[in-house]
């Protein structure tokens, strides 16, 4: 450098140098949170795909559900459609309990709904569902009838009921109902022997009753296995023989599992 220069000193210029900076990847960004990005996406992709499913395989009995409700549909579109539902094991017993409380259906749809409740309904709450069919205000009678029969299912596959409440449509007016909640405590375990004691009377004293507690003494004789169908064929007879019901029914039977016009129609 000269000295004696008296300008500003001159530095040489030097070359600006960008050091390549190595790119990341999206693991190195995100870490673990990609992953559980990752697998909340195919969780979410796979329930909507699950309820996509589900509706169309469901399509036949959402159909059959706006039928039911339809009030311009026929009587008989109606009566069909919820025997449908009452046999559809996709039906869950709760909707059917539901739908036949509905006072806007049909009276023989809301028979036909509430027979397809068995067992497994009332074992859920099994003091709930008795106390809800024995001291429920203003149902008609073929309700309470055809409500108290998951009560003898039920006691039939080992579920204990309440005694006091059973106790309760014993003491109903109705006496086809007080047969039904007789055996109902009959085939219970440890039992009261009166209850067998006064079906038999039942039996003895003959007339329309007699068949009904004749089917209930037949059960409690029958091996566990054979019981269910018994009650099966109770179930049919109270279409028949109970007042209410047998209205209900008028013009109207099972045949090959369908709901069919009967022949007098």
């Amino acid at each position: 450098m000269d000295s004696s220069s008296t300008g500003p000193a001159n530095f040489p210029s030097l070359p600006i140098i960008n050091a390549p900076v190595p790119g990341r990847s999206q693991r190195e960004k995100y870490g673990s949170m990609l992953y559980l990005g990752s697998a909340g996406l195919v969780v979410v992709l796979a329930l909507v795909g699950w309820f996509g499913y589900r509706s169309w395989t469901m399509r036949d009995v959402w159909a059959r559900v706006y039928v039911l409700h339809d009030a311009k549909a026929t009587d008989e579109a109606r009566l069909q459609a919820a025997f449908a539902l009452s046999r559809d094991p996709r039906v869950e017993q709760r909707q059917l309990w539901e739908m036949s409380l509905r006072r806007g259906l049909p009276e023989l749809a809301r028979y036909i709904l509430a027979e397809g409740i068995g067992a497994e309904l009332v074992a859920e709450d099994p003091k709930g569902y008795v106390s809800a069919v024995a001291l429920s205000p203003d149902w008609p009678s073929w309700l309470r009838l055809v409500l108290t029969r998951p009560m003898a299912y039920a006691s039939t596959a080992g579920h204990t009921i309440s005694r006091e409440t059973l106790a309760e449509l014993c003491r109903k007016d109705d006496p086809i109902i007080r047969l039904w909640a007789l055996y109902a405590l009959a085939v219970q375990h440890n039992p009261d022997p009166q209850t067998v004691v006064m079906l038999e009377k039942a039996s003895e004293v003959g007339g329309t009753l007699k068949e009904l507690a004749d089917l209930f003494l037949s059960a409690l004789r029958a091996a566990e296995a054979q019981r269910p169908a018994i009650l099966d064929q109770a179930t049919v007879w109270n279409r028949g023989h109970h007042p209410e019901a047998s209205r209900l029914w008028r013009g109207w039977t099972t045949r090959d599992g369908n709901l069919a016009r009967s022949p007098s129609s």
